[in-house]
């Protein structure tokens, strides 16, 4: 991809036009794996990043991680140690592995964590994190062992990567004929989501603080979530709220 004629922004372009033609998620991650091989990449996650103690798991939007990593990032609960997950959520700018992990700086079970990813082939990575008005959301993550991390690579993965993460969200939001969530639930996820305070909820509905804090908990529960990034996320995919 470091040809001569290759136009980074071109190709960005190219697999945007071709991905919103797409509608099932299985067509979006074969057409996502092939276009990030393209560029050095085999390995990729969409996903939401959970609080610490939490999995990962209904978080995500789209794997194509190799086989066997996704399952034992679980079961090792690598999510709570990730030191490149947990600079997604410090920075609205992508970035790449090696910009940000040190091995001599790391934490023992961040070590751990960057040591196993290898055995998978997943030496160099690159990260797109994705932020709206309530802040941090989600990241699109890839890996691979010799990737083209060029100024134009990053540049157009960046931009796909975007696009992407929107259209993995459209392709997984079920259609909903009836709500979980009754309209005043709806009403504080939707201002949390914007980035308002508990206070400012209460202030935009003529409420009590208490009971805006009470409707988020009660649609927290109806979701099976805890946490207001993790019950802002749901709702949304869901459809439930929209933003």
């Amino acid at each position: 991809m470091s040809g001569r004629h290759f136009n980074a922004g071109r190709d960005a372009l190219d697999f945007i036009d071709r991905l919103s033609t797409l509608t099932d998620p299985t067509t979006v991650v074969a057409a996502l794996r092939d276009k990030l091989a393209s560029y050095g990449f085999h390995a990729f996650l969409i996903t939401g990043l959970p609080e610490i103690g939490d999995r990962i798991d209904p978080l995500v939007l789209l794997n194509g991680w190799p086989p066997g990593w996704f399952e034992l990032y679980l079961e090792k609960s690598f999510s709570d140690w990730d030191p490149i997950a947990a600079h997604c959520k410090t920075t609205i700018d992508p970035f790449a592995w090696n910009d940000v992990y040190q091995e001599g700086a790391a934490l023992p079970r961040q070590r751990e964590v960057m040591h196993r990813a290898r055995d998978f082939n997943m030496i160099e990575g690159f990260c797109v994190p994705i932020h709206g008005e309530a802040g941090f959301q989600a990241v699109v993550t890839m890996a691979g062992d010799r990737p083209d991390l060029s100024r134009q690579a990053r540049s157009a993965i960046h931009l796909m990567s975007i696009y992407a993460h929107g259209k993995a969200a459209d392709c997984l939001r079920p259609a909903r004929l009836e709500h979980v969530l009754t309209v005043r639930e709806r009403e504080v996820l939707t201002w949390f989501a914007i980035g308002k305070t508990t206070e400012g909820v209460a202030e935009r509905l003529g409420v009590s603080a208490g009971t805006a804090e009470a409707h988020f908990e009660n649609a927290a529960r109806k979701l099976g979530v805890r946490g207001r990034t993790r019950t802002v996320i749901e709702a949304y995919r869901r459809g439930e709220i929209s933003i």
